[in-house]
């Protein structure tokens, strides 16, 4: 199975050897990309050509309607599995930067760590003070789910504890988090290398709401 992760690369800061060598002509390369109908496999091998920290530029520059375009583009792909999300051997607060559909307030990161066997995650943005953290346990494709092939943030479960030096607990259906994050579930799916890009659905049903996930290291 192919990781999101960058093959010899665990934690941020660490030292690497990269083998990509393609230099994108413009940051908005992937962006022209989906615009012009790019299959999934053109998609994946062009991020596949990039170090990681040109790769976050590139992801970066897919905003709006183009984050739906390039969920329905990569359609199909392998389904994600917990160890894409963070690798078995991996320790402490992995952070993914983020990139949502919506027209203001579109820069974020999830950031996750192991609670015993469980994979749990919360929203790292400007407005948390209104929303709360948005906590969420990443669930493993799952039979009689929306979308039953593809890996899930279910925010309708808590976490069985908050590691120390996150956020303090909050649920989701209490204050202003109810109207964010209550009956939520991001389905995700694989675009290639350290970039995936997910679906929000509430009661399963679609909220036309997008984001990608991009590893930067």
């Amino acid at each position: 199975m192919t990781s999101i992760a960058d093959a010899g690369t665990t934690t941020p800061g660490r030292s690497q050897t990269s083998t990509s060598s393609y230099a994108p002509r413009d940051k908005g390369e992937l962006a022209g990309m989906i615009r012009r109908g790019a299959r999934r496999d053109e998609i994946s091998a062009f991020l596949a050509s990039l170090k990681p920290s040109l790769r976050v530029e590139q992801v970066l520059e897919v905003q709006h309607g183009l984050v739906g375009k390039l969920y329905d583009a990569v359609g199909g792909a392998e389904a994600l599995a917990l160890e894409d999300i963070v690798p078995a051997d991996e320790r402490g607060t992995i952070i993914l930067e983020g990139r949502n559909s919506l027209p203001s307030f579109t820069r974020f990161q999830k950031r996750f760590t192991r609670v015993g066997d469980t994979l749990v995650g919360y929203n790292h943005q400007l407005m948390s003070f209104v929303t709360g953290p948005g906590y969420f346990v990443v669930r493993p494709p799952t039979p009689g789910e929306s979308h039953p092939d593809e890996l899930f943030f279910d925010y309708t479960t808590d976490p069985p504890s908050v590691p120390a030096g996150w956020p303090a607990f909050k649920a989701n259906d209490a204050g202003l988090s109810r109207l964010v994050y209550m009956n939520m579930k991001d389905f995700c799916r694989r675009v290639g290398p350290g970039v995936l890009v997910g679906k929000a659905y509430k009661r399963g049903v679609a909220q036309n709401a997008y984001f990608t996930l991009t590893r930067p290291y």
